[in-house]
């Protein structure tokens, strides 16, 4: 395999580990520290949320993308025959489809997240209900 195209298969491999662990670690930050979010407001929140979770993603990819590396080391760099091209499209395909799970999996976890926080009030205990006329003519 060519140099180059095995330094893309690295950098896809890596992108994936990091997009991965920073999903993961964005929930566990919003179901860990539930109660301290509620002192900030919901943009607050959220950015301060997703910079832990960056930061602490950053940190695990260079141990654990290592390891991973070392355990598909035989499949993900066995074919002689690929390209740089063909190498650095695979890889710009890879990481945007990981890039868009992610962001679909923060955007659901911040979902339940801010249902959790504010609850919808429910129709029959709000104090603005009006009756509909055929019941308000009853009385």
């Amino acid at each position: 395999m060519d140099q180059l195209a095995g330094f893309y298969r690295t950098g896809l491999i890596e992108a994936i580990v990091l997009l991965l662990l920073l999903l993961l670690a964005f929930g566990a930050i919003t179901v860990m520290a539930r109660e301290r979010w509620h002192g900030l407001g919901a943009t607050e929140s959220l950015l301060a949320r997703l910079a832990a979770a960056l930061l602490l993603a950053s940190l695990a990819v260079g141990g654990l993308s290592g390891v991973i590396l070392n355990l598909v080391q035989g499949s993900a760099f066995a074919d002689s025959s690929l390209s740089p091209v063909a190498s650095r499209n695979q890889a710009v395909l890879g990481i945007g489809l990981a890039l868009a799970v992610t962001i679909v999996g923060i955007i659901r976890i911040e979902m339940y997240h801010r249902r959790l926080v504010s609850p919808p009030a429910q129709e029959e205990d709000a104090d603005w209900k009006v009756e509909p006329p055929e019941i308000a003519g009853r009385r």
